[in-house]
């Protein structure tokens, strides 16, 4: 047993040590990285700036003249009078003339665009009334085109007429 006490004896503790330094480092970096990540979150969540294109203003914004969106307008009320067209399709066709004719302007697809993709579509100053009024339009277009007319006296008494005259409102107003 005295073997092992001498053995004992001749062990020199180490002294304390000392991890300040590292873990100083380690917490320092951690910080470091968590302020990079959250400017880059940051950087990286905001809206990209729009395109040359899609900031125009004007006649050049609305993807050309307006005479050409008028006579496509008037294309559709001349077919629905000749019979190439049902009331319904007529509706239809002038929808689809509106979201086209915003899709020109915006530089975004709206060909299927639901009332509720139009509300809860990103605005800024440039479309925010132009969009707004495409809202109103394509939603007083609804009802006549696909309404029971027996059932909805109102949107039995809507003219195709009528109804190129708010796309074409939409036209002449849009900005």
């Amino acid at each position: 047993m005295n073997a092992i006490a001498d053995g004992i004896a001749d062990l020199h503790p180490l002294p304390q040590l000392t991890l300040t330094t590292p873990l100083l480092a380690t917490i320092v970096g951690g910080l470091a990285l968590a302020i990079a990540l959250a400017v880059l979150t940051v950087v990286l969540s905001r809206p990209r700036r729009a395109s040359a294109k899609a900031q125009r203003r004007g006649n050049h914004a609305t993807g050309g003249d307006a005479t050409a969106w008028r006579a496509r307008i008037d294309g559709i009320v001349a077919r629905y009078e000749s019979d190439e067209l049902t009331r319904e399709q007529a509706f239809a066709a002038l929808a689809e003339t509106a979201r086209d004719f915003a899709g020109a302007a915006t530089g975004r697809n709206m060909k299927s665009s639901t009332l509720r993709d139009l509300s809860s579509m990103p605005r800024d100053a440039g479309d925010r009334q132009g969009l707004d009024l495409l809202r109103q339009t394509v939603a007083a277009l609804y009802p006549p085109e696909f309404a029971d007319a027996a059932l909805n006296g109102h949107a039995a008494s809507i003219s195709v007429r009528e109804a190129a005259g708010w796309v074409s409102n939409l036209v002449e107003r849009w900005r």
